[in-house]
């Protein structure tokens, strides 16, 4: 009967913290519809205000957490009469707030932790004409896989690189450009991840490859090297990988994968991920679902697997405010590992 209690409870609060940020969002959506800005005065700049509340549930554990997210999205082209774009600024600064979050990422210190992240922060200079050749500087998404191509930064909605190379972001210089049939992207990476660390003897090569054939079908072609840190221990790991992501539309669905296989030091790994989704002709609504794999063997063992699922659905009414949810489903785990099924909602507003 406890047990009862303590799970209506739970779902109570999820309720509570999601119809409390519908509201307030909404208000100020209201306030922000009514007053222009002076940021619209300035030429190729635009700047937008991020806020987001993510509620989450977990029925294995009965567990209920959140997090709060604040920050600022700047995006400004610099450009001459004579030369034209001269290289494009991008600046994401987000407070982000955890509340009884268990499961976190290891640059979070406790289930409570808050913290100032710098997403994407970076200036990339053109260096030869019609973005054939550009050098960028920064904090950047490494070039691998289908992240390069689809931002997740701030959303329910993931894909490999966090739980596959161990570093979503990292600080460093890149080499990119742009053609009528693709691109192309390597860097060199402190191999530091979100944080810049005080450990200088990490450090990550990465690039992709990409052959464009429609505006959301592709081909790109990765690899990955770095000497990295496992998260608290005094341990390194030599980390190789290298990657084949597809993407294609038939319809109203789009169809995506990627695969990977690689090492850590002496053990073998391989990552899949499938999705498919749905939109409508607008793109205010998508659903999808995915299916990810991730197995690794160590030396002189079996292969041990993950097998997931998620499941979720995005509507954007307008170019203020999202809301989102996602169900993941743990089928199986790691040895020792616990199962989760996780329900979050997200609403994320920006003005």
């Amino acid at each position: 009967m406890e047990c009862i209690k303590h799970r209506i409870n739970s779902i109570k609060k999820f309720c509570v913290v999601l119809l409390t940020a519908i509201v307030t969002l909404n208000s100020t959506c209201l306030i922000a519809e009514e007053n222009g800005s002076w940021i619209d005065q300035i030429d190729n700049l635009r700047l937008a205000i991020d806020l987001s509340v993510r509620p989450q549930y977990d029925f294995k554990t009965d567990h209920f957490s959140h997090i709060e997210s604040f920050g600022f999205d700047l995006h400004k082209v610099f450009s001459s009469a004579n030369q034209g774009d001269i290289g494009t600024l991008i600046l994401q600064g987000y407070f982000t707030k955890l509340n009884n979050v268990e499961k976190h990422p290891p640059f979070f210190h406790g289930e409570n932790d808050l913290k100032f992240i710098c997403r994407i922060c970076n200036l990339n200079i053109a260096l030869l004409d019609r973005g054939a050749l550009n050098f960028r500087l920064g904090h950047y998404e490494i070039p691998f896989g289908l992240e390069y191509n689809l931002n997740t930064n701030g959303t329910l909605r993931q894909y490999s690189n966090g739980r596959d190379l161990g570093e979503k972001l990292d600080w460093g210089a890149t080499a990119n450009g742009e053609f009528s049939w693709g691109g192309y992207e390597v860097s060199a990476n402190r191999g530091s991840g979100v944080d810049w660390t005080g450990d200088y003897s990490t450090y990550s090569f990465s690039g992709r490859v990409e052959r464009t054939f429609s505006y959301s079908s592709f081909i790109g072609f990765s690899a990955f090297y770095g000497h990295l840190a496992l998260p608290k221990t005094l341990k390194y790991v030599d980390r190789t990988r290298i990657g084949l992501d597809v993407s294609t539309d038939v319809g109203p669905f789009t169809f995506l994968g990627e695969i990977s296989v690689g090492k850590d030091s002496s053990t073998e790994t391989f990552n899949v991920l499938v999705e498919a989704d749905i939109h409508d002709k607008t793109e205010k609504f998508m659903a999808y679902i995915q299916f990810k794999n991730t197995s690794h063997q160590l030396k002189h063992a079996s292969w041990d697997s993950s097998i997931q699922t998620s499941l979720g659905l995005s509507f954007t009414p307008n170019r203020f405010w999202t809301l989102s949810g996602q169900w993941t489903h743990d089928y199986e785990v790691y040895t020792n590992a616990k199962r989760i099924s996780l329900l979050q909602t997200q609403l994320r507003f920006r003005f």
